[in-house]
């Protein structure tokens, strides 16, 4: 079986940004989202996500800190997604990688064990690091957010086509162009918005016979986080 759990990053960064991922939800085949909390626009943008989006924590943290300083950001951030949003995140992630590190990976991985959620891996001892200690993530990673755009409509079909079976995450950045945010990843969105919004991409979905979902399937399918 082939899962795909399609997630667009940085919600909660921008109301460009995060009208451009409600609108990749309603329209596209995004499924889920993670949001930065600690935003002038958080509160805003997890009040407007529909239940029917599944919403993870995108945690901004400095990767060169130690594990106990890390430990308390995730904490923090984690108590201001739920004050906000009523629930748990889905799960967690963060913006630039910055949880690839190993200290910040220690930490974030301390508090999905806790709490039971599951954790976005980059590569493939990541994801190793990540199982053994029986946190759910899923079996690849599509996307790379250093290509401009990383997803055209060719590439979204390319990926859809090679889709390997298991569970992968897509990750994906749509949106309009930013308002507020600085950011140098700005016209780029909103080619990826019309890749994921695009009648070519739900056909292939449909034909191939891929399961859209996002990380709660996961978590609940999952035995110790395995998904190959």
């Amino acid at each position: 079986m082939k899962r795909l759990i399609v997630n667009a990053d940085d919600l909660g960064y921008d109301p460009e940004i995060d009208r451009g991922i409600l609108e990749a939800h309603a329209r596209g085949i995004v499924t889920s989202t993670t949001a930065m909390v600690e935003t002038p626009f958080a509160a805003d943008a997890l009040r407007r996500a529909p239940p029917t989006l599944g919403v993870g924590l995108h945690l901004v943290v400095d990767p060169g800190v130690d594990r106990v300083t890390a430990e308390a950001v995730v904490r923090r951030q984690l108590a201001r997604f739920e004050a906000l949003r009523g629930a748990a995140p889905t799960h967690l992630d963060s913006h630039k990688h910055a949880h690839a590190a190993p200290a910040v990976l220690e930490a974030v991985l301390a508090v999905a064990v806790e709490r039971g959620l599951a954790v976005r891996s980059v590569d493939g001892p990541m994801r190793a690091a990540i199982r053994a200690r029986g946190v759910p993530t899923p079996a690849a990673l599509l996307g790379d957010a250093a290509r401009r755009p990383a997803w055209t409509e060719e590439a979204l079909l390319e990926a859809l086509t090679a889709l390997p079976e298991g569970t992968a995450e897509l990750m994906a950045h749509p949106g309009h162009a930013p308002s507020h945010a600085r950011t140098s990843f700005g016209v780029e969105r909103e080619i990826e918005l019309a890749a994921l919004c695009g009648d070519r991409a739900r056909a292939l979905i449909r034909s191939r016979e891929i399961q859209l979902c996002d990380y709660t399937a996961l978590r609940r399918g999952s035995r110790g986080g395995a998904d190959r």
